[in-house]
C-alpha cells in the first residue's frame, strides 16, 4: 500500500473521496485493488479501524451528500449498511430498504478491511422473470388442457346424447301409435327430447369453442425455442442430476408457428422424460435433445434413458384420458399431437437400442438449409 497521501479530500483511485474523522490527510489505497475489483462493477470502499479510508464511483453514487469519515456516520444513509460494518469477517448482510444489497467484510491485510456490497436487484429481476415465465407456461398448460378435455368431452358426449334423442323420438312414436290419448305422457316425452336437444347444443358450443382457437403464427427459431424451454426447467433439471446432450444447429432453424403451443409440446416432453427418470432412475439419467434439418423439414428429437414404454401402453399412448402416471389426466400426449398437426406436422415416438424412448417432432421449415450441428453436454 502507497505511503503517499494526498491533501484532504483529493481525488482517489476511481473517483473516490475520503476525509478522516479528525479533517487530517486522506491515505490513498491500493488503486490496483479497486480498479480490479471495480470493474465487476461492485461497490467498494476500504475501511481503516472505525474509519473510511477509500470508496469507489459505484459507493459513492449510493451514498449521495457529504461523506464522512467515521464508518459508522458514512454507512447511515443506506439502510442497514451500519450493522454490516459489525458483522463478523465474510458473513454476507442485506441492506437497503427492501434488501436489494448485500454487504460482505472481506479482510485485505492487518489494518485494512475492504467492504463489497453486491446490488442484487438484476438478480431478483432475473429470477422474477423466472417466476411470471413459469406462472405463464402454467396457465397456458391448464387453458390447453381445458380446451382438449372440452373437445374431446363433446366429441365423446355428442354419441351417447344423440342415441338418447332418438330413442326418446322412437318411445314417442311407438306411444302415440299404442295410446293416443295420453297426451301427458306425450308431453313429458317431448320435454325430454327438448332437454336432450339443448344438452347436444350446448356441447357443440363447448366444441366450437375449443377448436377455435387456431395458432398465432410468426417467424421463429426452433434452436432458440429450445433455450427458452430448457430455461423454464432449469431448476427441475438441476434438483433432478439429469445429463443433459444438446446437438443442436448453429444456425438459426426458422420455422412458422405459435411459439406458445410449440413450447408447451417441447416442455411437455421434457417433463415425461423427467418423469420416466424418476420412476426407474438409472446410475446415469439422460436427456438428449437433437436438432435435425433436413431439406424442408426441422426434426427435433427428446430422447432419455428411462424404463421405456411397453407395448401395452404404446397402444393407448396418445389416447385421451389413457395415462400409465397415478395422478395423470392421460391429455398431454393427446394434447402436444394436435398441436403439432395444427402445424401441419408430425409428432410420434420410438424406442431407444440402449433403453429409453425418443419421441420426435417433424415441421416445415421456412428455408431449406442443412446447417453444421454443435454438441453440448451439460
Amino acid at each position: 500500500m502507497s505511503a503517499a497521501r494526498p491533501s484532504e479530500g483529493a481525488q482517489l483511485p476511481l473517483g473516490g473521496t475520503a476525509r478522516s474523522a479528525k479533517g487530517a490527510s486522506v491515505r490513498r489505497v491500493d488503486a490496483d485493488l479497486l480498479h480490479a475489483l471495480g470493474e465487476l462493477g461492485e461497490a467498494l470502499a476500504i475501511l481503516d479501524g472505525d474509519f473510511l479510508v477509500a470508496l469507489n464511483a459505484p459507493m459513492q453514487a449510493l451514498l449521495p451528500g457529504e461523506i464522512g469519515g467515521l464508518a459508522e456516520d458514512w454507512a447511515q444513509p443506506l439502510h442497514g449498511l451500519a450493522s454490516a460494518l459489525m458483522a463478523p469477517l465474510g458473513a454476507r448482510t442485506r441492506c437497503g430498504v427492501s434488501g436489494e444489497y448485500v454487504a460482505q467484510r472481506v479482510a485485505l491485510d492487518a489494518r485494512h478491511v475492504l467492504l463489497r456490497l453486491d446490488d442484487e436487484r438484476e438478480r431478483l429481476h432475473h429470477l422474477q422473470r423466472q417466476l411470471d415465465d413459469r406462472e405463464g407456461l402454467l396457465f397456458t398448460s391448464r387453458s390447453l388442457t381445458v380446451s382438449e378435455m372440452g373437445s374431446v368431452l363433446a366429441h365423446e358426449l355428442n354419441q351417447p346424447i344423440g342415441a338418447t334423442a332418438n330413442l326418446l323420438r322412437g318411445l314417442k312414436l311407438r306411444l302415440a301409435r299404442r295410446h293416443p290419448d295420453d297426451t301427458d305422457e306425450l308431453a313429458a316425452l317431448d320435454k325430454a327430447v327438448q332437454q336432450v336437444t339443448y344438452a347436444s347444443q350446448i356441447i357443440g358450443r363447448v366444441r366450437e369453442y375449443t377448436q377455435s382457437r387456431q395458432p398465432k403464427t410468426e417467424r421463429l427459431d426452433l434452436v432458440e425455442l429450445v433455450h427458452q424451454s430448457l430455461g423454464l426447467l432449469d431448476w427441475d433439471l438441476q434438483r433432478e442430476a439429469v445429463r443433459l446432450v444438446l446437438r443442436l444447429p448453429m444456425q438459426p432453424v426458422p420455422v412458422q408457428g405459435d411459439a406458445v403451443m410449440l413450447q408447451q409440446v417441447l416442455i411437455n416432453l421434457l417433463r415425461n422424460a423427467l418423469d420416466a427418470l424418476r420412476l426407474d432412475r438409472p446410475a446415469e439419467p439422460l436427456i438428449d435433445i437433437e436438432l435435425v434439418v433436413d431439406g424442408a423439414r426441422a426434426e427435433l428429437r427428446v430422447a432419455d434413458n428411462g424404463p421405456g414404454i411397453t407395448p401395452q401402453t404404446e397402444a393407448r399412448l396418445f389416447v385421451p384420458f389413457s395415462s400409465t402416471k397415478p395422478n395423470g389426466m392421460g391429455l398431454g400426449l393427446s394434447i402436444c399431437r394436435s398441436l403439432i398437426e395444427m402445424h401441419q406436422g408430425r409428432l410420434w415416438f420410438t424406442r431407444r437400442d440402449a433403453g429409453g424412448c425418443c419421441f420426435h417432432f417433424a415441421l416445415p421449415v421456412t428455408a431449406a438449409a442443412t446447417p453444421p450441428t454443435q454438441e453440448r453436454t451439460t
